[in-house]
């Protein structure tokens, strides 16, 4: 008994001693979750309780991912499972690399992914040819050899992926990029688009260059081809002139296409003509005279009945401004503002205090001390003479038939005399036979003198000393911005563009379709456009429309309309040749003369060479007027 007592007591001593492990054992509410150990329930335990990193927060295995191992459990995501998670830039439900997302689930170069499961492309312009990109060289501009949707364009060889370099493709019969030509095709191009004449063009090797040596004759050779449009070729001019071209004189050159360079040509500013007689200032500003010569009012120190080509008033030099010849003397302002008259003097009409005719240039007086300044405007008619200075003041001088020097008497003047009644002065005037008339400075028109026909448009037939504002049959009266005096009748242009004429009409030159006189205005019929300038002569005028179209009507004796007849028009006709372009247009007596383009051109009565054409002849079309040479 007391044996098994002490073996009772030992086994007790021993248990007393001992402890029991219970952490494998359940708690009191199941497993912890986030411990970093995987007990019983939970596929992994990462120890840690975030959503996202392949555990969830109950300990779970997450979509897309595998964990392994148990304190703790480590997780990675699944490639290949068509699930984006974690560190994936995509995943296609493949692991096959080059289709836009790699093994490892990464994006591959070149290419962009989306959605879950990834769908991937290449993108196209980043300049990594990827995918089933010919090519990518890191735009999207085509014609450089990769198109805008990275396949290699005709013509062309890309290489290299990180960008692809393309290159033209030479020998293959097509022109791109910075080929010249390739093979037999030669892009269009042949000799003469090179700039030779004639001949056979040919592609070098490589493609970048022509071959031009079976190429004949070019512009810049030195030689003049007249037979393929050349009319100059360097300096080599030939027979061509700036005279030879319709221009008065200067130097001629040679442009680069072998055409004549007229910007050193001189050209004529302005051109009048007289009763038989014309003169023209050219841009050098010296004075050129042609026709009528018999009281040597050509101005060049000698007398004669004619002279039909233009000379030269030597006497006055570079320094003519403008000119205005009258019936039997001329008269020129200079650029310095002083007037000078030449040829007869009968009554005093050059103005320099005296009755002696002169045969070159004297100076226009004011009286026997002082000369006549500060000239803008200068006229001359039968024996008078007219002018306007810079500050508006009229003055004439000469014969004072019918009172025509403005001054209030019949009495003649040998030197400037003022016109009296002008109010706000004059800007221009002109005098023909028996009539003056003057623009104002604003632009109202005033006449004086012979008044047979109604020529001074008052609504009388009175003869008058002094101006008188024409009468308008329209209230306010228009503005006027030109004007011309014939020998017994008047046109003006208004600013509204229309043209008027009034006084005698026997041959229609009033150009309103009848033959009778008016004593005021009555408009030009069929002057279309709107008329820009206005010519008057014996019997005849002419209009400018805007755009340089020239009409001319009243009586066609020897031609003077220039249509090609001598039949009358009692309204405006067509000048043949001149449809545009002209310049300026002046009416003789029986002559008319127009500058266009620089040139001059006449046409009418021809008996002492006034038409300057180097003839006698009458011309019912218009000539160029010969020029000198010089």
């Amino acid at each position: 008994m007391k044996r098994k007592s002490r073996v009772l007591g030992l086994l007790l001593a021993t248990c007393l001693a001992c402890s029991f492990d219970t952490g494998g054992l359940p708690g009191p509410t199941g497993p912890v979750c986030g411990n970093g150990a995987l007990e019983e329930g939970e596929t992994c335990d990462d120890g840690g309780t975030v959503a996202g990193d392949g555990c969830s927060v109950t300990c779970t295995v997450e979509p897309g991912w595998t964990c392994a191992g148990e304190a703790p459990s480590v997780c990675s995501a699944v490639c290949g499972d068509g699930r984006i998670v974690g560190t994936e830039g995509c995943d296609d439900g493949g692991t096959v690399p080059g289709d836009g997302c790699d093994g490892t689930c990464a994006v591959e170069p070149g290419w962009h992914c989306e959605d879950a499961p990834s769908a991937c492309w290449t993108v196209c312009g980043d300049g990594r040819a990827a995918g089933d990109e010919g090519c990518d060289d890191g735009n999207l501009t085509p014609g450089d050899g990769c198109d805008v949707d990275c396949t290699v364009e005709t013509g062309w060889t890309c290489v290299g992926e990180a960008p692809s370099l393309c290159e033209a493709v030479c020998g293959d019969g097509l022109v791109v990029g910075d080929e010249v030509c390739d093979g037999t095709n030669l892009d269009g191009r042949t000799c003469q688009t090179e700039g030779f004449y004639d001949g056979t063009i040919s592609c070098m090797a490589g493609c970048a260059h022509l071959d031009l040596a079976n190429c004949g004759r070019f512009c810049g050779d030195g030689i003049i081809d007249t037979e393929f449009g050349e009319v100059c070729d360097g300096e080599e001019l030939g027979t061509a002139t700036c005279a030879g071209l319709g221009f008065p004189g200067g130097a001629l050159a040679c442009d680069g296409a072998c055409q004549a360079d007229t910007t050193g040509c001189h050209t004529w500013l302005q051109v009048v003509a007289g009763s038989d007689h014309a003169c023209a200032v050219r841009s050098d500003h010296t004075l050129w005279c042609w026709g009528a010569n018999g009281d040597g009012q050509l101005g060049r120190g000698t007398t004669g009945t004619s002279a039909s080509t233009m000379q030269q008033v030597v006497a006055l030099g570079t320094q003519v401004a403008m000119v205005a010849p009258g019936e039997f003397h001329t008269c020129a302002v200079k650029t310095d503002g002083t007037a000078w008259c030449w040829g007869r003097n009968f009554n005093g009409q050059l103005g320099n205090d005296t009755a002696t005719s002169s045969l070159t240039p004297v100076q226009v007086k004011l009286d026997a001390d002082r000369t006549l300044g500060d000239v803008a405007w200068i006229a001359a008619g039968e024996a008078q003479s007219c002018a306007v200075t810079g500050a508006g003041a009229v003055f004439c001088w000469g014969a004072n038939w019918n009172g025509r020097l403005g001054d209030g008497t019949y009495s003649d003047r040998r030197v400037a005399t003022p016109v009296s009644g002008l109010g706000t002065g004059g800007a221009r005037v002109l005098t023909v036979r028996g009539h003056t008339c003057a623009l104002s400075a604003a632009g109202s028109l005033f006449c004086w003198g012979r008044n047979w026909s109604g020529q001074l448009g008052d609504d009388s037939n009175t003869e008058r000393t002094s101006p008188v504002a024409v009468v308008w049959p329209v209230n306010p009266a228009p503005l006027v911005t030109d004007f011309a005096v014939g020998e017994e009748f008047t046109c003006a242009v208004t600013a509204a563009g229309a043209a008027f004429c009034f006084g005698e009409n026997f041959n229609g030159q009033l150009g309103d379709d009848t033959t009778t006189d008016r004593r005021t205005p009555v408009q030009v019929n069929g002057q279309g456009a709107q008329v820009a300038a206005v010519a008057a002569g014996a019997q005849h005028a002419c209009l400018i429309r805007d755009g340089g179209g020239l009409f001319c009507w009243g009586s066609n004796f020897y031609g003077r309309l220039g249509d090609g007849t001598n039949t009358e028009r009692h309204v405006p006709v067509g000048v043949t040749g001149l449809t545009d372009g002209v310049e300026a247009v002046t009416a003789g007596r029986r002559s008319t003369c127009a500058l266009r383009s620089g040139r001059l051109s006449c046409w009418g009565y021809n008996w002492y060479g006034q038409l300057g054409d180097g003839t006698t002849t009458d011309r019912y079309t218009p000539v160029a007027v010969v020029l000198p040479v010089e």
